[in-house]
C-alpha cells in the first residue's frame, strides 16, 4: 500500500537515513541487505520470481501519528520482518472493518 506523505514528519527523509545508517543498511531483524535480491518458490512452470528487498522504517509502538517518536523506538525492516511484526495490527484492523461492513449493511434491513 503507497504511504501518504502528510501521515508523517517534515523531516521524515531524514530520520529514515538515520535509521539505516545505524542499522547498518540491513534489515534489524533479519539481517538482509537493503536492495537487495530474494529468490522466491518456483511456480507451476519452474520460474522462480527474484524480489526485491527494501526496508521500510516501522514504527515499534505503532504510533505513526507520533511524530515525536525517538529513533530507539523506530527499526529498519524488510518488507517480510514488518509484515510479521505487525501481523496482529493487520489482523485487529480487517476484523474491524469486517464487523463495520455488517452493521453499515444492517442499515438497509
Amino acid at each position: 500500500m503507497p504511504w501518504n506523505r502528510n501521515d508523517y514528519p517534515p523531516d521524515w527523509k531524514e530520520r529514515r537515513t538515520r535509521i539505516l545508517i545505524r542499522a547498518g543498511n540491513h534489515c534489524e531483524h533479519c539481517g538482509v541487505k537493503n536492495y537487495s535480491y530474494r529468490d522466491g518458490k518456483p511456480n507451476k512452470h519452474g520460474f522462480v520470481r527474484r524480489t526485491m528487498i527494501v526496508l521500510t522504517i516501522a514504527h515499534l509502538d505503532h504510533d505513526k501519528e507520533n511524530w515525536d517518536v525517538p529513533d530507539d523506538r523506530l527499526a529498519a525492516l524488510c518488507q517480510a520482518c514488518h509484515l510479521k511484526y505487525d501481523l496482529q495490527r493487520h489482523i485487529a484492523n480487517r476484523k474491524y472493518g469486517r464487523n463495520h461492513r455488517k452493521q453499515q449493511y444492517r442499515l438497509f434491513d
